[in-house]
């Protein structure tokens, strides 16, 4: 037996393999996607960009902060950084009806702010087709509109997107100390 018999019959393969092969796609043919994290507020589906969001979790033990504004639950400790914890639900001006523990917090770093969301309910990463985007916040309650600057509509569902760094610079939420008359 020759020593090339085994190199030979793997180019042999190699060759028929290409022969019989599927090409890909060409790249512009490709379809791109957006990408996002899935929440509910107040019964409205939203997404937030995948890239504004530094992790899902549970609620963390917090330690409420006294002389902040209602919305404001606590700080908590997160792998030895201090995360503010704001209730979305109590900053658009309204209550859960789900337990706390029940919800989950989207958590966004910037810079130096380490902020942590609490959402109703987390529906995990969506990915749109880039051109399902829509200009607009379609039918969405006057308080969400100005975080909302277009979304996503797939399957005749329209998903928001919901900027949390636009949340994040809402005056009301970089000045959380309760105003003192």
């Amino acid at each position: 037996m020759s020593t090339l018999a085994p190199y030979a019959t793997l180019i042999s393969i190699a060759e028929r393999s290409q022969k019989v092969a599927i090409e890909l796609p060409a790249r512009e043919n490709a379809q791109t996607h957006w990408n996002g994290v899935g929440f509910n507020l107040l019964g409205q589906r939203f997404v937030a960009p995948l890239v504004e969001v530094a992790e899902l979790m549970r609620l963390p033990p917090s330690t409420r902060v006294p002389g902040v504004k209602n919305f404001v639950i606590g700080v908590a400790n997160v792998r030895g950084r201090l995360m503010a914890i704001l209730d979305l639900v109590l900053f658009f001006g309204r209550s859960s009806a789900l337990p706390r523990n029940q919800r989950r917090i989207l958590a966004m770093e910037e810079d130096e702010q380490y902020l942590g969301f609490l959402v109703d309910e987390s529906l995990g990463m969506q990915h749109f087709p880039s051109d399902s985007y829509e200009e607009g916040a379609g039918e969405l309650e006057d308080l969400f509109r100005p975080y909302v600057q277009g979304g996503y509509r797939v399957g005749g569902v329209f998903w928001p997107v919901m900027s949390l760094r636009v949340v994040a610079e809402d005056p009301e939420i970089l000045k959380l100390a309760q105003q003192t008359a």
